[in-house]
C-alpha cells in the first residue's frame, strides 16, 4: 500500500489481532474502480524496535517473500467486489528467519480467512468472535 489516504483510512477505521511477533489491522472496502487485486498489503518494521536498518530491511524482504508465496488462499477468500486492505506491523524485538517469518505470515493469513468467511457466504459464524 502506498497512497497515504489509504493507510489513514485503515488505521483509523481498521480492526486489528495479533499473531506474535505482527501485528495485523485490515480493513474490507468496496472495490475501486480499475482494482486489480483482492488484497493489498503494506509493510512496517519500526525503527524503534529494530535500529540497524539492514535488520529492517531484511526482516521486511522476508515478510514480503512469504507474504507472496502464501497469498493466494487469501486472495479466494475474499468476497466479489470487495478489496481487503491490510498492513503487518513487526513488533518483535530480534530479526527472524524465513522459516519463523514463513509461519507466522500463514497464521496471520489464515486469522484473515477465518475474519472473511461470514462474509463470503462460507461459514455461519466466526470462530473469533467467541
Amino acid at each position: 500500500m502506498q497512497l497515504r489516504k489509504q493507510i489513514e483510512t485503515l488505521f483509523r477505521d481498521g480492526e486489528a489481532f495479533s499473531v506474535f511477533p505482527l501485528r495485523v489491522i485490515h480493513l474490507l472496502l468496496p472495490c475501486p474502480a480499475g482494482a486489480t487485486a483482492p488484497v493489498r498489503t503494506g509493510f512496517s518494521i519500526p525503527k524503534k524496535r529494530i535500529r540497524k536498518a539492514v535488520n529492517r530491511n531484511r526482516i521486511r524482504r522476508l515478510l514480503k517473500e512469504a507474504w507472496q508465496l502464501n497469498k493466494h488462499e487469501l486472495y479466494t477468500a475474499v468476497p466479489e467486489g470487495f478489496q481487503l486492505h491490510c498492513f503487518l506491523v513487526f513488533t518483535g524485538a530480534e530479526a527472524i528467519t524465513f522459516a519463523q517469518s514463513t509461519t507466522v505470515v500463514k497464521r496471520a493469513q489464515s486469522k484473515l480467512i477465518q475474519l472473511l468467511l461470514p462474509l463470503t457466504g462460507q461459514g455461519t459464524t466466526s470462530p473469533l468472535k467467541d
